[in-house]
């Protein structure tokens, strides 16, 4: 779509019209899992806004598009954490209100793109909240965000949200097989693994280790439930070899667990890896279910738990504590 690679069309395209009206916001929440495309869909959406030919916009031809398309826009910033830090703290905001003082350079508008809300500590989200007070007719905010309960109510009252859904299995079964027409074989599980998301598609199926990976983590799926405290060594000695991957591992065996809950609960044809439904139906027919119901609690707590940078001892010891 005008040379964006967005999977909402009708949405933006609804956004796009907004502006050719005259009934465009001052700011705007896109809402969606990551790798849904949401910031390709600012970075068209900002294009538009800033675009010279406003009847057309955006047009692909002015130098502003230009300049869009290829982020050098200078009526365009990205709002992002410091490299040396890991959130946006009060004084970026402040700093972002000093610049929102600043009019356009080549533009009627003057875009930012928060390229993740989640990471606005509350007091940046205070200090953001002043530049709204007495906002200049042609400051435009698009903040990118996947949990708006990360967000103050005061924050969230003052923005337009759009809500980006993941993809249908009909749209994302034609994404796939329209990219990736040699995907015929794993097209069952990619449509079951990507839930709906392109960018989780792209990730798959270009990298060359994940499914050597996913079979090593398939294979200390009974070490991971057993109770015998020796394999608590087995599951460590594996996740500090492996500790580049353990986000991934630790996805791999939340689906592995998660499908065991459902063959247990016969219901089969729910599960994720069906390509490796024989190996599970074992594994849930020699488990008890409720070591497995646990173990599934265990490993989304692990993922909250990396998130901390908790040591990987400390988690292996978390995953193999059953009573």
């Amino acid at each position: 779509m005008y040379g964006y690679e967005v999977f909402h069309e009708e949405l933006i395209k609804n956004l796009i019209e907004s502006v050719h009206d005259g009934k465009s916001s001052h700011a705007y929440i896109f809402e969606g899992e990551k790798g849904l495309g949401t910031l390709e869909a600012a970075r068209l959406f900002a294009a538009a806004l800033t675009c010279s030919n406003t009847s057309i916009s955006p047009c692909g031809t002015c130098q502003t598009c230009i300049e869009s398309k290829a982020d050098t826009n200078p009526d365009i910033i990205y709002v992002r954490p410091q490299k040396d830090k890991k959130s946006i703290g009060a004084d970026d905001m402040r700093a972002l209100s000093d610049d929102v003082a600043i009019k356009p350079f080549n533009s009627e508008r003057k875009i930012y793109i928060i390229e993740d809300g989640a990471l606005l500590t509350e007091p940046a989200q205070n200090t953001f909240l002043k530049t709204f007070e007495e906002p200049p007719e042609y400051a435009v905010f698009i903040m990118l965000i996947e949990n708006l309960s990360t967000l103050l109510d005061t924050v969230l009252s003052r923005f337009t949200l759009v809500h980006f859904p993941v993809l249908s299995e009909e749209r994302i079964k034609k994404y796939i097989t329209e990219k990736y027409p040699e995907e015929k074989e794993r097209l069952p599980f990619l449509l079951k693994y990507c839930s709906g998301i392109p960018e989780t598609v792209d990730a798959v199926i270009n990298d060359s280790e994940f499914e050597s990976l996913r079979d090593i983590s398939l294979e200390k799926i009974f070490a991971l439930a057993s109770r015998d405290k020796r394999d608590a060594f087995v599951i460590q000695k594996f996740l500090e070899e492996k500790k580049e991957n353990i986000n991934q591992i630790l996805d791999f065996w939340l689906s592995f667990v998660r499908d065991a809950v459902l063959i247990q609960l016969n219901a089969r044809d729910k599960i994720m890896n069906v390509d490796k439904k024989d190996i599970l139906k074992d594994f849930s027919s020699k488990t008890n279910p409720e070591i497995v119901l646990m173990l599934y609690d265990r490993l989304v707590t692990a993922q909250k738990m990396i998130k901390r940078y908790v040591n990987i001892k400390g988690l292996s010891l978390w995953l193999s504590l059953k009573k």
